[in-house]
């Protein structure tokens, strides 16, 4: 890390670890949260930050590599959801189990984003660089190679989505722990390498998203539905609410909450409510009929044939894998 860099995050009150090319900032909220950054700079050309986010506008301490070159950028949201905003004030979001990426010539900063609650992981890459500086970033060249996105996507300098496995999941998660339990950098490269391993998979075998901006307009009636999908998933949400609401047409609506979240309306709320049915089932003593209920669906029929459709299996099958897997976890 470069003496200006260091001279930076000492104005932020930053806990500097050399030894283990690491800092902390810790903004507490007036609501009793804290809110913590976490950054490893392994070399010049590479940044691995951790955001832990409570409050309504996302403190960005990322450093400007400066030089040219390509940037590879990649955001990995953990919980809750951010707005990424485009240089005109135009919005789009990433949400819980998404993985964003763009690759860009020079560093553009091309992620600036707010939310008022975010948990995430932002990898950064000067990809010309970064596999020549320290010896242990060797490993990750076949890892950067297959996060690199599609041609056709870098070609129109666009945003490139897609959802995240389990096991890309799993890998963040054990990153985002190793980052707040304060490994050294050392650790923190192997795991980034193999969660680079795993993003390249779901690249190769997951549908991506390419997604368009919204205006300020349209992100926020999107963001109104995304709300009462999510939040009341119980209740049932035609789309004509929405377009009675904002006087517009039910095509319009859907295209607004497309190009903002990268779902389909109805697929959107079918993957809400299935995703809440399945954490019920592994998490809670309710019934299958009391879950069916709850996520929205009168008829216990209806809602089985929906939940195999999605997991490939009955709920009460999904509930005991769960439960084998959990008295197997325990052994």
């Amino acid at each position: 890390m470069k003496l200006e860099d260091l001279d930076y995050l000492k104005k932020f009150g930053a806990l500097l670890e050399a030894d283990k090319k690491r800092f902390e900032v810790k903004i507490p909220c007036s609501d009793g949260k804290m809110n913590r950054i976490i950054g490893y700079f392994p070399s010049e050309s590479m940044q691995i930050i951790v955001r832990d986010i409570h409050t309504e506008q996302i403190p960005d301490f990322g450093l400007q590599f400066g030089g040219t070159g390509r940037y590879l950028r990649i955001n990995l949201c953990r919980s809750g959801k951010c707005e990424f905003k485009g240089e005109n004030g135009e919005s789009l979001y990433l949400s819980a189990g998404e993985i964003a990426m763009d690759y860009k010539v020079d560093d553009d900063g091309s992620f600036r984003f707010v939310t008022d609650d975010y948990l995430g992981l932002e990898i950064i890459m000067q990809v010309d660089k970064v596999i020549v500086e320290i010896p242990t970033l060797a490993m990750l060249k076949k890892a950067i190679k297959r996060m690199k996105m599609p041609e056709y996507a870098t070609s129109i300098n666009t945003m490139y989505f897609v959802d995240a496995s389990d096991n890309t999941k799993r890998t963040l998660s054990e990153l985002l722990k190793y980052c707040f339990d304060d490994y050294d950098c050392e650790a923190i490269i192997i795991k980034t390498a193999e969660l680079g391993h795993n993003i390249g998979t779901d690249l190769t075998t997951s549908k991506a998203k390419l997604r368009t901006f919204a205006t300020s307009a349209q992100a926020k009636i999107a963001e109104d539905i995304y709300e009462k999908l999510t939040k009341d998933y119980g209740k049932k949400w035609p789309v004509s609410v929405f377009a009675e609401k904002y006087g517009l047409s039910e095509t319009t609506i859907k295209n607004y909450f497309r190009n903002v979240y990268g779902y389909g309306y109805k697929d959107y709320q079918k993957k809400v409510r299935m995703e809440k049915a399945a954490d019920m089932l592994k998490n809670s003593k309710f019934n299958i009929d009391e879950i069916s209920l709850k996520v929205g669906y009168l008829s216990h029929t209806k809602f089985s044939t929906a939940f195999k459709e999605y997991y490939g299996v009955t709920p009460s099958q999904y509930r005991l894998d769960n439960k084998i897997k959990k008295t197997e976890d325990n052994v």
